[in-house]
């Protein structure tokens, strides 16, 4: 059985404490491993700009002792001819033992994976989901806190385009931590990743508006919804419409997870947030708060932070190495993780409806994706490829 990571959830909690648990004993030195995947070649297939994320992939497989290919240019690659992914990948797949892809369609991923003979991972598909960066937030996380669960976060800025609090979120309501997310205007959590979460058992999602904040929001009317267990839930309203008050004042964030405005996917939206500094730190519910970040900032940050010892996102960023040079083991055979004795549960097929996602690979130019729509119980029709709700066509 080939071991693709499409999605955050094609990893078991204990699989990605057990991926956790290698990278603790390669980061201890990092020098100590490169024989571990010699002869072993990796196609780093990025179609979308990337720099953290492919050079982490590359030094993880060279630490490893392995060797790359890469393709990092869609303008050079043969994409700019009209290729399509699906052929790309098998001739890629053809060449390495593994493919790192990044793409800018959501649902990639999965199209690759079902043409490629050998493992796929996914580094960012869209503004679909983007796993291996959650591991290294996971890790980071629990290298700062010393636990995964029962956490607070908060996830703070573009939560529609960012594809990196859509994994995020997942696993860590998985991992028994609470959430609460505050978005941009109109750039909340997209409804696939809440209807995916509140079908954990025990979670809830509530609409509330944060009111006893106004020293650091600049304002009393900020909307977000809090995710957490059933005995834990905050009052709330089920919609946005009934949201109730709420108050964060007496509360405790162990995280904030801030992502910056994802113009490139068309959040160009004003800021209504404002930007985090000294003074959004020093309010009660954020003293003891380490803050992460996906990496690029660009203005969501105050660089005065950078000197505070509770930003942890230069330390997040270096954690991505021996994370993937994990995951790389486990990718190429050279490592099991322990599996989950639960077979996940199948979508009922759906007919009569189509995505009108834009952004979705069935709606790239060139593919022939063919219409995968399906529904969980108590949930919508979504396409299978990028989760979104799909509609009678």
């Amino acid at each position: 059985m080939k071991r693709d990571l499409v999605a955050i959830q094609d990893l078991s909690n204990a699989a990605l404490v057990g991926l956790m648990d290698l990278a603790d004993t390669l980061q201890r030195d990092l020098r100590a491993h490169a024989r571990e995947l010699g002869g072993f070649l990796m196609g780093s297939l990025f179609l979308e700009p990337s720099t953290r994320t492919r050079l982490s992939f590359e030094a993880a497989m060279a630490r490893l002792g392995g060797r790359i290919i890469t393709s990092s240019d869609p303008a050079t690659s043969s994409a700019a001819k009209g290729e399509t992914l699906s052929d790309t990948v098998r001739i890629v797949d053809s060449y390495v033992d593994l493919v790192v892809l990044r793409h800018p369609a959501a649902g990639a991923a999965r199209w690759a994976a079902r043409h490629a003979g050998g493992p796929v991972i996914n580094a960012g598909d869209g503004a679909h989901e983007h796993p291996t960066q959650t591991l290294c937030d996971l890790y980071a996380l629990r290298r700062e806190r010393g636990k995964l669960n029962d956490l607070s976060v908060m996830l703070y800025g573009d939560l529609r385009y960012g594809r990196t609090t859509h994994s995020l979120a997942r696993a860590l309501v998985r991992m028994g931590c609470s959430i609460i997310a505050v978005a941009e205007d109109d750039l909340g959590l997209p409804d696939f990743v809440v209807h995916d979460l509140v079908r954990q058992p025990g979670c809830v999602a509530r609409h509330v508006v944060v009111d006893d904040m106004e020293d650091v929001f600049r304002r009393r009317d900020v909307r977000a919804v809090a995710i957490s267990s059933e005995d834990t839930a905050p009052a709330g309203g089920e919609t946005e419409d009934d949201a109730q008050p709420f108050s964060l004042k007496d509360r405790s964030v162990d995280a904030i997870y801030v992502t910056r405005l994802q113009a490139e996917r068309g959040a160009g939206a004003p800021r209504a947030l404002p930007i985090l500094d000294h003074r959004f730190l020093t309010s009660q519910p954020f003293k003891e708060t380490i803050v992460l970040h996906p990496l690029p900032r660009v203005t969501e940050i105050a660089a005065e932070i950078d000197s505070d010892p509770r930003a942890a996102y230069f330390r997040q960023a270096a954690l991505g190495v021996p994370i993937r040079m994990a995951l790389l083991m486990w990718a190429s055979g050279l490592y099991d993780l322990p599996l989950d004795i639960t077979p996940p549960e199948e979508p009922e097929p759906v007919s009569g409806h189509r995505c009108e996602n834009p952004s979705c690979i069935t709606r790239h130019q060139g593919e022939s994706v063919p219409e995968e729509v399906g529904r969980m119980p108590g949930d919508v029709p979504r396409c299978q490829w990028c989760e979104e709700e799909a509609r009678p066509c």
